[in-house]
C-alpha cells in the first residue's frame, strides 16, 4: 500500500500569502473610496452657490435683474490681411491726373489773353501754332497746376523738369538761335541811333515795337513761327516730327510769364546778355556825344578768346600758373594799337591838377614814343640790339 505524503513547509506558506494579498486589496479599496468621497465634498463646496439675500420688506418694489453669466474670453490674434498688389499696367490706366508737385513753378496770371503781357502773347502764339489742341490744353493745365519742378535758363537753352503721370519727371528744353558777334554789333549800332529805344532799354524797359529795329536787319528778336524754337523732351509723346508735346507747352508758358516780368532775358536767350547790351548802348551814346575828356574804351571781341567761357577761379587754383600747350602757337604781332593810350583813357584825368605840367599829356607822349620805337625795330630788317 502506498503511504500518504506528508505536507512540506512550502505548502503551508501558500495560503498565508494569498490571505495577505486579499487583505491588502481590501484596504486599497477602502482608501480609494475615502479619497474620492473627500474630493467630491471639496468640489461640491466650491460649486455650491452662495446664500440668497433676504427677501425685501413688504410694500417695496424691487426690480429683478438677471444675474450676469461670467465667461472666460481668450483673445485671438488678429488675422493678417494679405496686401493686394496692383499691376503697373492697371495703375497706369487708373491714373488720369498728373502726379502732384509740392512747391513747383506755376503760372501767376490765370486770366484771359487781354490781361496777359504782350511778351507772353508772342511766345504763347508760337506754342499754340506748333502743338496739337489736346497737347496745348494739357500743357496749359500742367503750367497752372505747377508741375514744373525746376526752371533754368543758361545760354540759348531754357530747361525745365516737369512731372507728368509717370513716376519719373521729364526733362524738357527750348532752344533759341544765337546772335553772332557781327549781328550784336549791328543791333547795338541800330538801337543807339534810335534815341527812344535806347532810353527805354537803358531804363530796363522793352518797348512793344522793338521789332521795328530788327526788321531792317533781317533779324527776329521774338519768334513768330513754331520752327524758330527747338523744343526737346524725354517723354514718349515727343519725336522729331511732333516736337510740341504738352511738356514743351507747359515750359513755354512758364518761360513766357518769366519774360513778361523781365523782358531783357530774351536777349540772353540769343546769347546776348542784357548787361552787355546796355553797356554797349552807353558806350555808343558816349562816343557819339564825345567832348573834351577821356573817351570810353569799347571791349573788343576776339573770336576764340572773348566768346569762350572760363571756369571759376576756385576750380583752377592749382593749375592757374601752368603754361598750356598752345603757347608756342600763339602769334602776337607787334603793331600800332587801334586806340592810342587805352589805359590813360580808361583812368581818366589826373588827380594831380595843381601841377604846372599836365601829367596825362606827358605820359601819353612817353607811351607814343616808346610804342613807335618798338614798331620801327620790328619792321626793320635788322633791329638794333
Amino acid at each position: 500500500m502506498a503511504t500518504p505524503k506528508k505536507p512540506t513547509s512550502s505548502d503551508d506558506s501558500t495560503p498565508k500569502k494569498t490571505a495577505k494579498k486579499s487583505a491588502a486589496k481590501k484596504t486599497a479599496k477602502k482608501t480609494t473610496k475615502i479619497t474620492t468621497k473627500a474630493a467630491a465634498k471639496k468640489v461640491t463646496k466650491k460649486i455650491t452657490p452662495s446664500k440668497s439675500p433676504p427677501p425685501p420688506p413688504p410694500g417695496r418694489s424691487v426690480k429683478v435683474v438677471k444675474t450676469p453669466q461670467l465667461g472666460i474670453h481668450v483673445p485671438s490674434a488678429p488675422k493678417k490681411n494679405k496686401p493686394q498688389y496692383a499691376s503697373f499696367r492697371s495703375s497706369r490706366k487708373s491714373l488720369v491726373n498728373p502726379r502732384r508737385v509740392r512747391g513747383g513753378v506755376k503760372l501767376k496770371n490765370k486770366g484771359t489773353d487781354d490781361v496777359q503781357n504782350w511778351v507772353t502773347q508772342r511766345i504763347m502764339r508760337v506754342a499754340e501754332a506748333g502743338a496739337a489742341p489736346d497737347h496745348y490744353r494739357d500743357g496749359m493745365e500742367y503750367a497752372t497746376l505747377g508741375q514744373t519742378k525746376r526752371l533754368t535758363i543758361e545760354g540759348t537753352l531754357c530747361e525745365g523738369i516737369i512731372q507728368g503721370r509717370s513716376d519719373k519727371p521729364y526733362t524738357t528744353t527750348l532752344g533759341f538761335s544765337a546772335f553772332t558777334i557781327e549781328v550784336q554789333d549791328k543791333i547795338i549800332k541800330a538801337m543807339g541811333e534810335q534815341v527812344r529805344y535806347a532810353a527805354k532799354l537803358l531804363a530796363g524797359e522793352l518797348p512793344s515795337n522793338i521789332e521795328d529795329v530788327f526788321a531792317p536787319l533781317g533779324i527776329k528778336l521774338f519768334p513768330s513761327e513754331a520752327e524758330e524754337i527747338a523744343p526737346e523732351c524725354t517723354c514718349p509723346d515727343w519725336d522729331k516730327e511732333n516736337r510740341w508735346c504738352k511738356h514743351a507747352v507747359c515750359l513755354s508758358a512758364i518761360l513766357a510769364e518769366k519774360l513778361a516780368d523781365d523782358p531783357m532775358l530774351i536777349f540772353g536767350l540769343h546769347d546776348m546778355p542784357g548787361s552787355e547790351l546796355i553797356e554797349g548802348l552807353r558806350q555808343h551814346r558816349s562816343v557819339g556825344t564825345q567832348g573834351p575828356g577821356p573817351a570810353p574804351v569799347l571791349a573788343a571781341h576776339v573770336p576764340g578768346v572773348s566768346d569762350v567761357s572760363s571756369p571759376p577761379l576756385e576750380d583752377v587754383l592749382d593749375t592757374f600758373w601752368d603754361v598750356g600747350d598752345g603757347l608756342q602757337e600763339l602769334d602776337t604781332p607787334i603793331a600800332r594799337p587801334e586806340v592810342s593810350c587805352v589805359l590813360l583813357r580808361r583812368l581818366g584825368p589826373s588827380p594831380f591838377s595843381a601841377g604846372s605840367f599836365p601829367l596825362v599829356g606827358l605820359m601819353q607822349t612817353c607811351y607814343e614814343l616808346i610804342g613807335n620805337a618798338v614798331v620801327e625795330d620790328e619792321e626793320s630788317d635788322e633791329p638794333d640790339q
